[in-house]
């Protein structure tokens, strides 16, 4: 079987495609795999790193941005239709697997116009207008959540199998050998994400917290590029032998982490964003967590994604807020100080996760290659 997938400019939309291609793999050794996305976006550098074949087209984006940007971005997509044309009369693809962002729109067009079966996933409870446009073309739509699917039109053949997660997240690691990776000791740990590209209030946040004499934790810092020095200098942080990253007392700051089941392993609480991948990672490892939607994203999805979590017990939602610190410390608090509660928040995670979901979709594709 061949499988062209697509899907850019963060992580959120790229570790999905690749779940899928690895459980795809995993499925049917023979497979092939190739995944198409933007030279420029961070797909050109994670997808190689995956070991799965990589081919750019040309495209960008359209949404909220000016007339003489959004004329390019037009032109660009309207190049990425002819590019995406001739990669798949080239590869001769058997279905075709787009997980969002704007380099999936001119790959799944060209893909339909070609008459090649196509399927979209929507990592989100609020789906992205990408993806809504998409949803007439494709065969089927996958979403994260039950409570997105209805948002789609009423012709997509929707299917909700939660989001895809990489197979090497569940790789056993012990809980001292995933602290001593990042050099921390045997006490409650407190793991930040902001994303695949970083957060500038939660790093912020974190420092705070760092800087609190009101509770006694370690904490693993992941901040993201744009924000590891400014952090690490903000801390006085030092590089240290053994570790990637630096550390000040009991915090370890690093810019990025490819070994997330380590990161995972480490902790005890996730302080984080509510990105969809992020929060279906969490809680198919049964991970209870403190959630603080981003408001600066379309359709405030975010918040959306976050709730879902919350009224199902298996997180505290704090908004972005002049008070956002005092709440999510007195939350630190609660949770390290009420094993019952720590125990339910984790049970609550581990029902509402879908760690199936890759082999799910893969098992889709297949079916929808062997039935066009």
């Amino acid at each position: 079987m061949r499988c062209l997938l697509t899907g850019g400019g963060t992580g959120g939309h790229i570790y999905p495609a690749i779940a899928v291609a690895e459980a795809l793999v995993q499925l049917l050794p023979r497979s092939k795999v190739l995944y198409v996305g933007t030279a420029q976006g961070m797909e050109s550098v994670l997808v190689p790193k995956e070991g799965f074949d990589f081919e750019a087209i040309r495209s960008s984006g359209i949404r909220g941005k000016s007339l003489s940007s959004a004329l390019k971005g037009v032109r660009a997509a309207s190049l990425g239709i002819g590019d995406a044309y001739r990669i798949i009369k080239r590869f001769k693809p058997d279905v075709v697997f787009g997980t969002g962002g704007y380099v999936s729109g001119p790959v799944m067009l060209a893909a339909r116009l070609m008459g090649i079966p196509c399927a979209i996933q929507e990592q989100n409870a609020v789906p992205g207008k990408t993806n809504l446009v998409l949803a007439r073309l494709a065969h089927k739509t996958f979403t994260a959540w039950e409570e997105s699917a209805t948002l789609f039109p009423r012709k997509a053949n929707v299917q909700v199998t939660g989001n895809p997660i990489r197979a090497g997240l569940f790789k056993p690691t012990g809980r001292d050998e995933a602290r001593a990776a990042f050099g921390l000791r045997d006490a409650f740990t407190l793991l930040v994400l902001g994303g695949s590209r970083g957060a500038r209030f939660l790093v912020d946040l974190a420092l705070d917290i760092a800087r609190s004499d009101t509770i006694d934790l370690q904490m693993l810092l992941i901040t993201g590029r744009d924000y590891y020095d400014n952090a690490a200098a903000s801390l006085g942080a030092q590089q240290q032998t053994g570790i990637t990253g630096a550390k000040s007392g009991n915090i370890t700051i690093q810019p990025y982490v490819y070994n997330m089941e380590k990161a995972y392993g480490a902790c005890d609480l996730v302080l984080a964003r509510a990105g969809g991948m992020t929060l279906a990672e969490i809680t198919a490892l049964g991970l209870l967590s403190i959630i603080v939607p981003s408001p600066n994203v379309v359709g405030n999805h975010q918040e959306y994604n976050a709730r879902i979590l919350e009224n199902a017990g298996a997180a505290v939602v704090v908004r972005e807020g002049p008070d956002t610190r005092e709440q999510v410390e007195q939350s630190i608090r609660q949770i390290m100080n009420d094993p019952a509660q720590h125990r339910k928040m984790a049970q609550a995670a581990t029902e509402i996760g879908r760690p199936d979901a890759a082999e799910r979709i893969a098992r889709e594709l297949i079916a929808l290659a062997r039935h066009a």
